[in-house]
C-alpha cells in the first residue's frame, strides 16, 4: 500500500517498516503472536523499538496499542483522566443497523431522526463538502467513527481513498464494512488526533466532524495543530464543531432548558471525577474567539453555519402540527444567506482552516 511510506510512528515519530507473520520472532515478539490467526503482518518503526499490529487490514498505530520490542527504556506515558474517559467510552459503545449501516447506538441522543425534521438534518450532513475540493487522492476522515450515514459516506466522493482515523478498532472495523458496502475504497488507522500516525503534508483534504470538543481542554490546541501539520501545502482542514453554551441563538431559545443542560454538564464533569462510574462522553467547547487567537494560522481561520439548531432546540419546537417542516425550510435558507453570522450565533459551526504554510 503506497499510503504506508506516508505513516510514522506516533512515540518516536519515526518512519514504519513492514515486517510479515515469519519475521515476528526476529523482532523479540512473542512467539504466540505467531498464533494470531487474523495478524498476518505488523509494522516496525526504524529504530526497532515499537511494534503496531495490522489485522484485517486495520492498522493500528494508536501508542497505546503498541508493543515496546526494544532494548532501551519505553518513553510511553499514560493517558489523562479525561483522555481515558474518551478512549473507553468510543471502545465499549455499540451498534445498531439504520438505513442498512451501523451507527452508533446512542446517535439518537445527538440526532432527531423524526420525519418533521429529516430534510432539514441530512441537509446539514452533506454541508462539510461544501467547503473542500470536490477530488483528490486522500481525504482524511479523522476520528471516522462507523460511517453510518449515507450522505456521511458520500463525503469523499471524487477522492481515491477515503483515510480513516479513529482510536476504537471496533468503530474502524464497522467502518470498513460500511464503505466497502458502499463500493468505496478505505485506509483505515487505529489512531490519536492529538497525535496523528501520519507524516507532514501527506493529505489533501482533512475533515474533523463532532470530534473535537470531546477532546479534553487543554489538549484541543494540540489536536488543530496536528490537523495542519498532515494536510498538504494549499488544502483545506474542515472542523464541524459545537459552541454549546457559546450559542446565543441557543441560550435564548431554550431559556430555562439550556440552563439545566450548562448545570447538568459542569456537575457531570464533577460526579465521574469523584465516582468511579461507567465511561461518561467528555465535552468542552472553546469559544469562536478561542479560535481566533490561539494559532499562528488563526488569520486564515473562517466560520460558516453548519446547522444552528441542536435536538433539544427541535424537540421543543419544531412539530408536523406546528408547521415544523415549513420553519425549517425558512431556518434553512436564514443559515445559507448569513452563514457567517449564523455560525457563530448557532449551535454548530464549520471551522474552515486554509494551509497556507
Amino acid at each position: 500500500m503506497e499510503f504506508l511510506a506516508s505513516l510514522q510512528c506516533p512515540i518516536t515519530r519515526n518512519g514504519l517498516n513492514v515486517i510479515q507473520k515469519e519475521e515476528f520472532t526476529n523482532f523479540n515478539l512473542p512467539e504466540n503472536f505467531l498464533t494470531f490467526g487474523t495478524l498476518t503482518k505488523g509494522l516496525i518503526d526504524t529504530t526497532n523499538q515499537y511494534f503496531y499490529p495490522i489485522f484485517d487490514d486495520i492498522i493500528v498505530l494508536h501508542e497505546h496499542y503498541a508493543f515496546f520490542v526494544g532494548n532501551g527504556v519505553d518513553i510511553r506515558t499514560g493517558l489523562s483522566f479525561d483522555k481515558k474517559r474518551v478512549f473507553d467510552y468510543y471502545n465499549e459503545v455499540n451498534y445498531k443497523v439504520k438505513d442498512a449501516f451501523k451507527i452508533y447506538a446512542d446517535s439518537s441522543k445527538w440526532v432527531d431522526f423524526r420525519r418533521v425534521s429529516s430534510k432539514y438534518i441530512r441537509n446539514s450532513f452533506t454541508k462539510a463538502s461544501k467547503f473542500y475540493p470536490a477530488s483528490g487522492k486522500y481525504f482524511l476522515d479523522i476520528a471516522s467513527g462507523p460511517i453510518g450515514l449515507p450522505e456521511y459516506i458520500n463525503l469523499c466522493d471524487g477522492y481515491e481513498y477515503r483515510v480513516c482515523v479513529d482510536i476504537s478498532v471496533n468503530a474502524l472495523i464497522e467502518a470498513k464494512i460500511n464503505i466497502e458496502k458502499a463500493g468505496k475504497r478505505g485506509i483505515f488507522i487505529c489512531g490519536d488526533i492529538t497525535n496523528i500516525p501520519i507524516q507532514d503534508n501527506s493529505v489533501d483534504t482533512v475533515l474533523c466532524q463532532h470530534t473535537l470538543y470531546h477532546i479534553p481542554k487543554n489538549d484541543q490546541l494540540t489536536a488543530v495543530n496536528e490537523l495542519y501539520r498532515v494536510a498538504k501545502l494549499n488544502s483545506k482542514i474542515v472542523i464541524i464543531y459545537c459552541w454549546f453554551y457559546h450559542s446565543w441563538f441557543m441560550n435564548l431559545s431554550l431559556n430555562v432548558i439550556q440552563l439545566y443542560r450548562i448545570f447538568r454538564h459542569f456537575a457531570g464533569k464533577l460526579y465521574v471525577k469523584m465516582v468511579n462510574s461507567k465511561p461518561r462522553l467528555y465535552f468542552y467547547p472553546h469559544s469562536p474567539k478561542w479560535f481566533k487567537r490561539s494559532f499562528v494560522f488563526s488569520q486564515d481561520i473562517d466560520f460558516y453555519c453548519w446547522r444552528s439548531t441542536n435536538k433539544y432546540y427541535l424537540n421543543v419546537y419544531i412539530h408536523s402540527w406546528l408547521f415544523g417542516e415549513q420553519i425549517l425550510n425558512k431556518l434553512s435558507r436564514i443559515e445559507d444567506k448569513y452563514t457567517k453570522f449564523m455560525s457563530v450565533f448557532g449551535e454548530y459551526a464549520a471551522i474552515v482552516i486554509i494551509k497556507r504554510k
